[in-house]
């Protein structure tokens, strides 16, 4: 089966939770610019445990630690494009390798992230298209050639650079998700009104659309707001705090894993097709929506 005929066929789809603060979590270190990515070069194996026991929870997709394997960063951290490329096909193999050491009987699909090449919270700090298209395009084609089975473009910030990434994506022939990261007004970190660009990034043929690394209620809102507009599968992914730029990062101590089950119910309830965890959650979190399936939504 394909991963877009499972879509269709599946009640909901559970992905998996963070991998950056997860691994911040247990100990390993995670410095910028590489942020997870110096888990593939120092940690390999810290990485295939957590996809591990994401499985185990229940997740249907892990996601590949190559959210920051772009050559771009990698020049940033004094490191070659051949180490970077290098580095995205051995992240792929540490998600097969998790895969094979759990034995799931369900399947098991892996996402290949593709994030902004800048600080994901600075829109202003995004590159010309063209050099992000340049990039991307080089990412994505390593995602693809090392198999992963869909691209999944996560926490993008503007209209431009979104553009850049799904084009770059979609050139390869991957089923592509395209995700954005919203403020506290609802619209994306650069002002743009998320009902238009999203609308404009639907156009291009991505498979579906999504918001992660985001406060839920922020999510819920936008759900309310635009779920009626879209005919696309939507993936939703929230945050276990909130980020605000003047004031960092704040934990919601209400944010717990039942709390998020419940509040994600709703959400497949509104249509959406696959749920999972962003910043701060853990096999917890995803254990509890991977429970969702055991009751009716």
């Amino acid at each position: 089966m394909s991963f877009l005929s499972a879509i269709q066929q599946s009640k909901c789809l559970i992905l998996d939770g963070a991998l950056g603060t997860e691994l911040a979590r247990r100990g390993i270190a995670i410095e910028l610019p590489l942020w997870s990515a110096n888990a593939i070069l120092h940690n390999p194996q810290a990485i295939v445990e957590i996809h591990s026991d994401y499985i185990r929870a229940g997740a249907d997709i892990i996601t590949t630690a190559t959210f920051r394997t772009d050559s771009l960063t990698f020049a940033r951290a004094g490191l070659t494009e051949k180490q970077a490329a290098e580095a995205t096909f051995r992240a792929v193999e540490l998600a097969r390798e998790a895969i094979a050491d759990v034995h799931s009987t369900r399947q098991i699909w892996i996402a290949g992230s593709i994030a902004p090449l800048a600080d994901c919270y600075e829109p202003e700090s995004a590159p010309d298209f063209n050099t992000a298209l340049r990039i991307h395009r080089q990412r994505a084609q390593w995602l693809a050639e090392a198999g992963v089975d869909f691209a999944l473009l996560e926490t993008m910030n503007n209209l431009s650079e979104a553009r850049a990434a799904s084009i770059a994506a979609l050139e390869t022939g991957l089923p592509v998700f395209t995700s954005f990261i919203l403020a506290e007004n609802g619209a994306l970190l650069s002002g743009e009104n998320i009902w238009l660009v999203m609308n404009e990034i639907k156009t291009l043929g991505v498979a579906g659309l999504g918001i992660n690394c985001t406060h839920h209620s922020l999510i819920s809102n936008f759900l309310e707001n635009y779920r009626s507009k879209f005919d696309l599968p939507l993936i939703l992914y929230a945050n276990a705090g909130i980020y605000l730029r003047n004031t960092g990062w704040r934990q919601d101590p209400d944010f717990t894993p039942q709390n998020y089950a419940q509040i994600a119910a709703n959400w497949l309830k509104s249509g959406a097709k696959i749920i999972g965890g962003c910043c701060g959650t853990t096999p917890d979190f995803i254990k509890a929506l991977a429970d969702l399936r055991k009751s009716p939504v």
